[in-house]
Order: C-alpha cells, then structure tokens, then sequence
C-alpha cells in the first residue's frame, strides 16, 4: 500500500476498524497498541530512525534481519519495528502514515506499514511456554 496520502488509504483502515470491533469486540475509542515498520538494506540507518522516533516518544523494539519465508535464509533486508500506545480514527491512523512515510523517505528508507492490538494482551501461549521452562 502506498502511503503519500490519507484518502487511498481510508477505505481500508475503515474495514479493517470494523473488523477489529466485529470479530475481536475491540473497543477502539481506547488507546490501542499500534506498531510500525520499516525495512532497508541498511541496518544503521533503521537504527538511527528508531533513535530519532524513540526521541518522539515512540518505543524502540528493535531492528531485525529478515529471513526468506521458504528457505530462511537472509534477504539482505533489515525491519525496524517501533510501538506506540495510541488512539486513532481512520483518518487519523492514514495522516499517521503518511508522516511516518515521509520520515522514512527522509532517512532513505521504506515505511511498511502498521499493525494495531489491544494493549497489554499478549500471546498466552508464549507465556505459559516460558512458565513451563522456568519450572523445569
């Protein structure tokens, strides 16, 4: 999805809002865990946009090498994934992108996209794994 404005982008965000309230009774007049992304070749330069977003109040979670999803192997690529507890309309969350866009292209690197949860539910199963290993 392209991201240089917000009307391209709000029939999307709109369904997927609605899905979120729909299927996973989600109550999107809350804060919301919103995460995004960015991939580039250059590992240092997602890191120094982190740094810069972590200065915004952003969570910096950290820059990953991306593996290919059949043989595992590195692509050569590097995610930057940032979080931020916030509430967004759509048209909020589609201005959101459009900055984070720009501020990508200003670092010479992609913006991904985003992805949204409620905040504090992790997943339950990768805790009671941990639990089990502590235990043993």
């Amino acid at each position: 999805m392209e991201f240089k404005d917000t009307e391209s982008q709000l029939e999307g965000i709109r369904e997927i809002f609605a899905e979120a309230k729909r299927e996973d009774n989600w109550n999107l007049d809350e804060p919301m865990l919103y995460s995004y992304y960015f991939v580039a070749k250059d590992a240092d330069k997602l890191d120094q946009l982190g740094e810069k977003l972590e200065e915004q109040e952003y969570d910096f979670v950290g820059v990953f090498e991306l593996g290919d999803e059949e043989t595992d192997k590195s692509t050569g690529e590097y995610l930057l994934h940032i979080d931020r507890e916030e509430k967004h309309t759509p048209e909020t969350l589609a201005q959101r992108n459009v900055e984070l866009a720009a501020l990508a292209a200003e670092s010479e690197v992609a913006y991904d996209g985003w992805e949204f949860g409620e905040v504090g539910v992790y997943d339950d199963e990768e805790f009671e794994e941990d639990d089990e290993e502590e235990k043993a």
